[in-house]
């Protein structure tokens, strides 16, 4: 019987296909002790490492939080199922406090990694490819980044999930495979063998149409389209740059052909710690950030911590409201000799290359004279731009555009802010569109402003990975657009290679 369902979350695209359940893979094998499953997991994903998602699981695996909270809980008289299922819930618990997404999305990470052990528990070895029928549209209450390993792509047409968001690690693995998905949307009743309509555009699944409504769907359907360098008004090209959290995302995003890393996030170095990181210890990250880089640009983000996000070293008082409360650069101002510590640090690695400094959750001129007058206090000059991501720097960007050697549009938070909607709440995510009418004026307005002052702007939200909205910005006079995943870096590198 024919239904339509609403998503919150969406990766753009159509397709049709039939519905595709992926069961639990893998070989059963002895079950295996806490040690044994560890050490599994561990070669596991070092055959893996060369994708710089599963590089990232490795870094958390070895960790020492993650095995540290399962001794605790063993140690507490639970098994070793129970002690990893303990583990999971209060690390998850942590991240996703967090309203950053990039860490927000570590959870998942986390949740990927524990029901590995569980399954080596339980005896079950994940290894093997799942069998696809053609044109599979993939349903699940939930996908995983080791859900995706060894499917074959030719056969997936689609993604619909019950859970995750347009900004999880399969959607940006679908959107960089041009792959349409949802997210958010009702999977109740859906058997395997439904056929299924996708529109990724729409935010819409159909299931069940008829002949008629599929043959018409798919009439709709444009190929896809190629990548074409992106002009500015001016005729100059806009250059593509990466995002970062760790070495090896700087090595995936510079061999997909970055210009550069537009935003480096600094958070990891303290939420992956049992206390503050040193200077050296810093400086010896960004040294090797900027070394990675190989000549090409480094924008480093300062520490933007808040409320939501702090590691349990750092004692602060509870907040009703931490999203609007002491976070950012607020909070980093607050404690100037951490944020020193830190400006020290990449100020010793700016004598190795190119860097920038970055600004988070900027409101007022007045932090941004505040850092500058940090900066060289600690006997260092470098660019030293804002993100614009609060509706309060958007109203201040003429003044803040005097001062600031370079803006960077943040469209996520900004959107969230302006719209007046979380969008980790799938009842009003929704609303939380980068393209919704009062963003787009505010981006405007802040190009305007970047403009009039003479200084360069760039995108590093995920509206910077839209095809409709990148032509956008690119009209603007955006300058810079920093990806998160390393396909659509590479598709835009060709692109300008192929011109």
């Amino acid at each position: 019987m024919r239904a339509l369902r609403k998503a919150i979350g969406a990766v753009e695209g159509k397709a049709a296909g039939s519905a595709c359940f992926l069961g639990k893979r893998g070989n059963r094998v002895r079950p295996q002790t806490l040690d044994e499953a560890f050490e599994a997991e561990k070669a596991r994903l070092e055959a893996l490492q060369d994708d710089p998602l599963f590089a990232a699981h490795l870094e958390m695996l070895e960790d020492p939080m993650l095995r540290e909270a399962v001794d605790a809980a063993l140690a507490e008289g639970l098994s070793p199922a129970d002690a990893v299922r303990s583990a999971e819930r209060s690390i998850t618990a942590m991240f996703e406090e967090i309203e950053d997404d990039y860490l927000r999305a570590r959870a998942d990470d986390v949740r990927d990694l524990c029901r590995g052990l569980l399954e080596r528990l339980g005896g079950v070895a994940r290894d093997g490819a799942a069998e696809l029928p053609e044109a599979a549209v993939l349903v699940g209450e939930e996908f995983f980044p080791s859900d995706t390993t060894g499917l074959d792509y030719h056969c997936v047409r689609a993604f619909v999930a019950a859970r995750g968001s347009a900004t999880s690690h399969v959607a940006v693995i679908a959107r960089a495979k041009g792959i349409p998905a949802l997210f958010g949307v009702d999977t109740e009743g859906i058997r395997e063998g439904d056929r299924l309509l996708v529109d990724g555009d729409a935010g819409t699944l159909i299931i069940g149409p008829t002949e008629e409504e599929e043959r018409d769907f798919l009439q709709e359907t444009p190929g896809p389209a190629p990548c074409t360098p992106l002009l500015r008004p001016d005729g100059s090209r806009v250059k593509i740059f990466g995002n970062a959290g760790s070495l090896p995302e700087i090595d995936a995003a510079m061999a997909a052909g970055a210009e550069g890393i537009g935003l480096f996030r600094t958070e990891f170095l303290y939420l992956a710690s049992d206390r503050f990181p040193t200077e050296e210890e810093q400086w010896e990250t960004y040294r090797q950030a900027v070394l990675h880089c190989k000549g090409k640009p480094l924008t480093i983000r300062l520490l933007d911590m808040g409320a939501d996000k702090q590691p349990a070293y750092w004692k602060r008082p509870a907040e009703e409201n931490p999203f609007l409360g002491l976070r950012g650069i607020r909070l980093a101002l607050a404690h100037p000799k951490i944020l020193s510590v830190q400006i020290r640090a990449i100020l010793r690695a700016a004598a190795e290359g190119p860097v920038k400094i970055l600004i988070p959750m900027v409101t007022d001129v007045e932090e941004l004279r505040e850092v500058k007058k940090m900066i060289r206090s600690c006997g260092g000059v470098v660019p030293t731009g804002i993100m614009v991501e609060t509706p309060a720097a958007v109203l201040n960007a003429p003044e803040l555009a005097a001062e600031a050697d370079f803006f960077s549009i943040g469209t996520n938070d900004l959107a969230q802010y302006i719209q007046v909607a979380d969008r980790n709440n799938p009842q009003v995510a929704a609303f939380c569109d980068p393209a919704a009418p009062a963003v787009r004026r505010a981006i405007e307005m802040t190009a305007d402003a970047a403009r009039n002052a003479g200084i360069p702007f760039s995108v590093c939200g995920e509206m910077a990975s839209g095809k409709d909205a990148q032509a956008y910005l690119a009209g603007l006079g955006v300058e810079s657009l920093s990806l998160s995943s390393p396909d659509q870096i590479r598709a835009r590198s060709s692109a300008v290679r192929s011109s």
